[in-house]
């Protein structure tokens, strides 16, 4: 007569030999692939499973024992350096690996977090598809919506790889409103939006974490970044008189009691501090000086040009 344990019996051995039957199938297959591709002038970097719908297909329901397995066969395929340098293409099926294991488990979440990383990365490092990478992100996001670090990872490949920081902010700005995002999210989304060009947003963000935050090194970096702003705003507005001055006179202001005397100043210009800005009477360049009490964080602005739009509306052509 048969009892519940040897049910239980019976079928932990039949998933033992599935097991056992799948690593003995997927495995050698591949490698022998590659003792088969290893000359000189053949490509070794080929795959008899390409399909994650074939493979999911294949598994017979051991979907999450094989997505380890092909994990493992991913980190080893990323790390074969040799063999890669043999490759047509270093890391051409990466993609295709990282698709595969991620189809059969999608919480295997390393697989989305180190492998956008290992797309992202420029060759030689790494496979030079940060367009793979955001497909990949997005998949792991499309299974874990309220996974902020997924959603902080694809934020970093906008920012180091396609320099989109405005998207990037976004990214960042949607992480930092999830439950369990850390508390510098928002700041790191207001830093890209200013980089970015989304001066008004990040100037919101920075303003809401200066008057919010209970951290002192949050409220400082918050106060450093919306001096720098300023700053800067203060910097092109100056400069924009000063060219005004120079095509009506002729020549550039000895300093800015010429532009107060003209009446394009009201007094001299004093930084967030309360420091006077420094004036190059050469260049007709003004900068911050360097007495100045304020943290200035140059950040590479595409604004400076639009706000030099709304100057010429306000006060007409320099």
């Amino acid at each position: 007569m048969n009892t519940p344990s040897d049910a239980r019996g019976r079928t932990l051995w039949w998933m033992l030999a599935g097991a056992c039957l799948l690593s003995a199938f997927v495995r050698p297959v591949q490698e022998q692939i590659d003792r088969r591709t290893m000359g000189p002038k053949t490509d070794p970097d080929v795959l008899y499973f390409g399909s994650a719908k074939a493979v999911k297909v294949l598994a017979f329901g051991y979907d999450s024992l094989l997505a380890d397995i092909y994990w493992m066969r991913t980190i080893q395929y990323y790390g074969r350096r040799e063999e890669a340098n043999r490759r047509l293409v270093r890391y051409k099926n990466l993609a295709t690996f990282l698709e595969i294991t991620t189809m059969l488990d999608p919480d295997l979440l390393d697989a989305y977090r180190a492998g956008s990383s290992l797309l992202a990365e420029p060759d030689p490092l790494g496979a030079g598809q940060p367009e793979e990478a955001i497909r990949l992100l997005d998949r792991g996001i499309s299974s874990h919506p309220s996974d902020w670090r997924l959603y902080f990872d694809k934020g970093f490949v906008y920012y180091w790889q396609f320099k989109d920081f405005a998207q990037a902010g976004r990214v960042w700005l949607a992480a930092s409103r999830m439950a369990g995002a850390p508390y510098w999210m928002e700041g790191l989304a207001a830093m890209a939006m200013s980089k970015g060009g989304a001066v008004e947003t990040a100037r919101a963000l920075w303003i809401r974490q200066y008057e919010s935050s209970s951290r002192p090194e949050m409220r400082e970096n918050a106060r450093n970044y919306l001096a720098s702003l300023q700053i800067d705003e203060d910097r092109w507005t100056i400069e924009f008189f000063i060219e005004k001055f120079r095509r009506k006179t002729g020549r550039l202001p000895a300093g800015f009691d010429d532009l107060i005397r003209a009446g394009y100043l009201t007094s001299i210009p004093r930084d967030p501090s309360g420091v006077p800005y420094s004036y190059d009477e050469t260049q007709g360049t003004v900068h911050v000086n360097p007495k100045s009490k304020v943290r200035y964080l140059q950040i590479p602005y595409d604004y400076r040009e639009a706000f030099l739009e709304k100057l010429t509306r306000a006060f007409g052509p320099m």
